[in-house]
């Protein structure tokens, strides 16, 4: 089986994580586990959401679909998949469900019980965490997690967020994730860096799509 590629980082702009996980898609040839933090609390955009829904807050838009996402006190993750990867076989849904299946048991690991939730919550709403669908996880407390993924003939490019209720206890998921994360799909991991190739692409990516006014308000 091949090992996962493990990709740890710290906090970076909006336009910059946007860039690198669509730079790891265009060069995939393992599958990718990303953990990353932001730099300033800015929201993501789904790619077909208007920007008008960002209001005044630095916004980035998406590579993948969704609803908004505020990234001031969440936990993010990216995984990328070649498409050889045997999870390519599995439907959009099947896939969003395993994979939530080892969010889960990282935030068990952390003390923090969930469930999946079995089909969409009748509200309507641009903000993802105000809209559970189906297979999200969610807490009494309400929804703690949720993903969008975009399939391209490179293979799959998943981005998800986990927002607790205790933003104090991010810390703790970001150290344990990807170890419990890993364990229950029993994962072979591997730490890794960028290499040049995806460094100069995700430079060039940043530059010319996810910092540029034509990207980020092109609705």
């Amino acid at each position: 089986m091949t090992s996962w590629r493990l990709l740890t980082h710290g906090a970076g702009s909006p336009a910059q994580n946007m860039a690198v996980d669509e730079a790891l898609l265009r060069n995939v040839t393992a599958p990718v586990l990303r953990l990353y933090e932001w730099s300033v609390p800015a929201v993501s955009l789904g790619y077909f959401q208007p920007a008008a829904l960002a209001g005044e807050r630095p916004f980035v838009r998406r590579y993948t679909g969704g609803g908004l996402v505020d990234h001031a006190h969440d936990v993010t993750y990216t995984i990328v998949l070649p498409r050889s990867h045997p999870w390519m076989e599995m439907s959009a849904p099947e896939s969003y469900c395993h994979i939530h299946r080892g969010v889960q048991a990282a935030l068990k690991a952390c003390g923090i019980a969930s469930e999946l939730t079995p089909a969409a919550h009748a509200v309507e709403s641009d903000a993802c965490f105000a809209k559970p669908v189906k297979f999200d996880i969610v807490a009494p407390t309400g929804k703690l997690s949720g993903a969008a993924q975009r399939r391209t003939r490179e293979g799959l490019l998943h981005q998800g967020s986990i927002l607790l209720p205790d933003p104090a206890r991010n810390t703790g998921l970001r150290a344990g994730f990807a170890k419990a994360f890993t364990a229950h799909l029993e994962l072979p991991v591997e730490p890794s860096e960028l290499t040049a190739e995806e460094v100069a692409r995700a430079e060039e990516l940043e530059r010319e799509r996810y910092a540029t006014e034509a990207w980020n308000r092109a609705r």
